[in-house]
């Protein structure tokens, strides 16, 4: 049939049926093409999203809880009662000792003084007998004698003989260093001290010399006795209210130009406790009780001794 027509009658007809056809076959392949577009779109823009995981309902899943921190034990009780509860010092016992063995006068005249008490048959044991350190006294105040230092000078021999009682060479020392301070009465009565104890000693001939120099001036200098009484008298005043200082001074004085007497070294050794100067005023103490182991003021001297030791343990 169609190979005895023409090419341009089969166009023709194929025209015509494309004509009868075109419609409704375009509007088919019109929805396919875009539902296929539709398609593709929709696949390509989900690819182009960012991979992202979907949020987990709270619900389905719970951050993990932070552990809880761990409640603080309470401290024992008897910790609790130890803390509240301070332990004794070992520095409190010094205090409270240093407090007792502080000088506390009433501010009264030093009339009223202490009665004499019963002898102690201990007094021998309470002297501060130390002759090693006597005899380093001794040294190094023969050192500062040649010095011309004179005033330690006096300070070592005094101690010198506070440490061993009655040593020759400390008392021949002595009064060669009170010679040379002017305190020619105090050096007279140690140049005889020194002959006392050794007649024929090494500087025997020295102390008869200057015994028979000193011997017009010191008689003229007899009146320093009444300017140790002036001295004590002052200083008990300064004592009595409390101004160990100056009372410190007064007694000092009073010792230096009256080394043995006995009422200046119990208030020197009071005014020395007083400035807490502890191991001094024992010694000084204890010469007292050397010079006057029945004297008035004895029952205070040992109690001041007993709080001094008892402060030094």
């Amino acid at each position: 049939m169609f190979s005895t027509q023409s090419p341009l009658a089969v166009a023709g007809l194929i025209a015509n049926c494309y004509l009868l056809i075109r419609k409704p076959l375009f509007s088919v392949l019109l929805l396919l093409c875009l539902n296929r577009a539709w398609l593709v779109y929709a696949q390509g823009s989900q690819d182009n999203q960012p991979q992202i995981q979907p949020r987990q309902d709270s619900s389905s899943a719970k951050p993990k809880a932070q552990p809880k921190p761990a409640p603080q034990v309470p401290e024992p009780q008897q910790q609790l009662e130890k803390q509240a509860t301070p332990a004794p010092q070992l520095e409190q016992k010094p205090e409270s000792s240093s407090r007792d063995a502080q000088i506390n006068l009433d501010a009264q005249a030093p009339a009223a003084e202490p009665s004499p008490a019963a002898g102690d048959p201990d007094d021998k044991l309470l002297l501060p007998y130390d002759p090693h350190r006597a005899e380093k006294d001794i040294e190094v105040g023969n050192y500062y004698l040649r010095l011309k230092n004179y005033r330690a000078a006096l300070d070592r021999f005094n101690d010198a003989l506070l440490y061993k009682p009655h040593d020759a060479e400390a008392t021949y020392g002595l009064a060669v260093t009170e010679e040379k301070l002017d305190l020619l009465s105090q050096a007279y009565q140690n140049y005889q001290s020194y002959l006392k104890l050794l007649p024929a000693g090494p500087r025997a001939k020295e102390a008869q010399e200057a015994i028979k120099r000193l011997g017009p001036q010191a008689a003229i200098r007899q009146d320093s006795k009444k300017e140790v009484e002036h001295d004590i008298e002052v200083g008990e005043t300064y004592l009595s209210m409390n101004q160990f200082d100056a009372a410190h001074e007064r007694f000092e004085e009073a010792v230096r130009l009256a080394p043995e007497n006995a009422r200046a070294c119990f208030r020197l050794a009071q005014s020395l406790q007083g400035l807490r100067r502890i191991e001094p005023a024992r010694l000084y103490y204890q010469k007292y009780l050397e010079l006057e182991p029945q004297g008035r003021f004895a029952a205070d001297a040992r109690k001041a001794i007993a709080q001094i030791n008892d402060f030094l343990k």
